[in-house]
């Protein structure tokens, strides 16, 4: 079939590929195993993202880092950033509006961080060495911010409802 010849047909093809490439869902995309869990140097970001607008941005730098970041819902957002050795950070977001911000540098940190709910906000800063932060919020519009310096340290944060706000601070 020659397109010269057939001008009404191409229009009516044109816009059956267009509607076609505009009805793809998640379900229609195949996880393919060269990208899974990339590892550099002995470190491992894993990121998986179910829902739509979700963000998430990831910076590791070090020998042996550890990542897990899961999104599920709409319009969340979390922004990773390891430096060092052997740290591990493991964050999920379930709901809509979700943010999640973390920065570690130093040796042997980890942090935890889930967030259920709508329009939760967690930031966690850790620096030093054996260092633990946990960040649990359920509800909507919860606010969390830990900072924490040093040698061994643990802050756990868990909010149960809405609108609350707590913040930790060790050095």
């Amino acid at each position: 079939m020659s397109l010269k010849n057939n001008k009404g047909r191409n229009g009516v093809l044109l816009a059956a590929l267009l509607l076609g490439s505009t009805l793809c869902h998640a379900a229609d995309l195949v996880r393919e195993d060269r990208y899974a869990d990339i590892t550099v140097g002995n470190s491992v970001a894993t990121i998986s993202q179910i829902g739509s607008y979700n963000k998430a941005r990831v910076d590791q730098s070090g020998a042996s880092q550890r990542m897990v970041q899961s999104q599920v819902g709409s319009r969340n957002q979390a922004v990773i950033n390891q430096s060092g050795a052997n740290n591990s950070i493991t964050a999920q977001q379930n709901g809509s509006g979700n943010t999640t911000q973390v920065t570690q540098s130093g040796n042997q940190n980890q942090t935890g961080v889930a967030q259920h709910g709508t329009d939760n906000s967690a930031n966690v800063v850790q620096a030093g060495a054996y260092n633990q932060a946990f960040v649990g919020q359920y509800g909507q519009s919860n606010q969390a911010t830990v900072n924490q310096a040093g040698f061994g340290g643990t802050v756990s944060v868990t909010q149960y409802g809405d609108n609350m706000k707590a913040s930790a601070t060790q050095r």
